[in-house]
Formats: structure tokens, C-alpha cells, sequence
């Protein structure tokens, strides 16, 4: 049977599910989030590879999460290259744009630190005190439903991965940006399929939610093996298609 937007759902006396016509082989990059390193942001004329700002081998998983996002919506089929676009190409640029863009003017590592730094899991006493609920319950009664909504909507959704509960704002970039395209949801288990850039070709990621018998999240895991901590559902800003035409 067919849900919103083209969805696919099963039968509601089984396991809910929703998958878009989306997979990672197909539709996302077919490189890795590994970039050599280099600046990432131009200044003036002087040449990028010598004088910029960021590194690119830190990643740039979000511009690359929104870039498919957009070629998907577009129709475009994402370019066959097995190796990330050169350190000031156009394409490079592109992705380079998208990924400040993700960032939705430093929103969004805010949201990240806040869920790393200021939520003890398991919560500790000043974390009661203040309610500052840890992140796997953010994760379910929050991030979850948002997600579900874009999918639902037959949208690929933008997902943030809290890898860490850190401190050190340094640290930010241990932390990771995904398209979930589908979900299903089963006794005990809500797992997200997402697109990640680290995994190209691989449709078999999943960021899962673990539920005890309350129906409450006793923990988050990934498929790759990664750790999980958190989930955030992030904002999908429109971008410019040109360089992938």
C-alpha cells in the first residue's frame, strides 16, 4: 500500500514502516566523507588549497547529506565519481556552501553541544533538578516524531547524530549529519534508514532507538557500530543546483 508523498507503508496489524523510493547506492554520493586536507572557504583571490579557513579533511557530512537531499527532490542522478571533487572545484564550492548552510547559522552545533554537553545520560541529580531529560528520551519524544513527519511528508529528512556527550566545544566535529529516507517501528525497536556520507552505497544503515517494556528508550545504536547517543532533527534550507547540472 501507498502512504503520503509516495511512501510505502505496511499493513497497521504489523510492524509500521515507511520507506521512500530512495536508496544510498543509488541516489546518494558514491565517495566517502573523506576530504585531504585543505581550507574550505576562499579569501579573495589567494589560491584556497594555501590560505583559507576550516579544513576540509574535518568533513563535510551536512553539505553532503543536503546536496543529495536536493538532487533527489530534483531529479538529478548524483555523479558516478568514486573520489570526493577537488579542493576548489566548483562541485567542491557547492558542497562547501551547503555545509554552512546546515550549520543554520551556528544553530545547529548549539543544539549539538547542548545535547552532548548539558544532558547527562543517566541523568544525574542537577540534571532532575533543572529537567534537563537526556538525550535518548529528546531522541524519541522529539527528534523521532520530526523525522517521521518529513518522511511521511515523501521528503528525505535531515538528521543530526550525537556521537558523544562532550564537553569541549573542539570536539563538535564528532558529531554527524544524515538523511534518513525510511523507518520502521516494532516491539522493543524504532529504526531510522538514513543515507550516511561516511557509508557510501550502503542501504543498510540504520540509526535505532532500543525500547524497554515501558516503551521507553533504554539506549540508541547505529548499524555501522558507531557510538549513538542522541538524535536531533534538523533543518533543510533550499540550496543551488547549478554545479550539479
Amino acid at each position: 500500500m501507498t502512504g503520503p508523498g509516495g511512501v510505502a507503508a505496511a499493513a497497521p496489524d504489523r510492524l509500521t514502516q515507511a520507506v521512500l523510493d530512495f536508496r544510498p547506492s543509488r541516489h546518494g554520493f558514491h565517495f566517502a566523507n573523506r576530504f585531504p586536507p585543505g581550507p574550505t572557504l576562499r579569501l579573495g583571490p589567494l589560491d584556497p588549497r594555501i590560505v583559507g579557513i576550516g579544513d576540509a579533511s574535518a568533513g563535510l557530512c551536512g553539505g553532503m547529506a543536503l546536496t543529495v537531499r536536493d538532487l533527489f527532490e530534483a531529479g538529478i542522478a548524483p555523479p558516478p565519481d568514486r573520489e570526493p571533487p577537488a579542493n576548489g572545484s566548483r562541485r567542491f564550492g557547492a558542497l562547501v556552501r551547503r555545509q554552512v548552510q546546515s550549520l543554520d547559522w551556528l544553530r545547529v552545533p548549539l543544539r549539538f553541544y547542548d545535547a552532548g554537553a548539558f544532558r547527562p545520560d543517566p541523568p544525574t541529580w542537577w540534571s532532575r533538578l533543572v529537567r534537563r531529560r537526556p538525550p535518548r528520551d529528546r531522541a524519541l519524544d522529539e527528534a523521532w516524531p520530526a523525522i517521521r513527519s518529513v518522511v511521511d511528508g515523501g521528503h528525505l529528512a535531515a538528521v543530526g547524530l550525537v556521537r558523544r556527550a562532550e564537553a569541549n566545544p573542539l570536539r563538535l566535529t564528532l558529531n554527524h549529519q544524515v538523511l534518513a529516507s525510511g523507518y520502521r517501528v516494532e516491539p522493543g525497536l524504532v529504526a531510522i534508514r538514513v543515507y550516511d556520507p561516511n557509508w557510501p552505497d550502503r542501504d543498510d544503515v540504520e540509526a535505532q532507538i532500543v525500547l524497554g517494556p515501558d516503551s521507553r528508550p533504554t539506549g540508541l545504536a547505529s548499524t555501522t557500530g558507531e557510538p549513538l547517543v542522541g538524535l536531533l532533527s534538523l533543518p533543510c534550507p533550499p540550496g543551488d543546483m547549478r554545479a550539479w547540472r
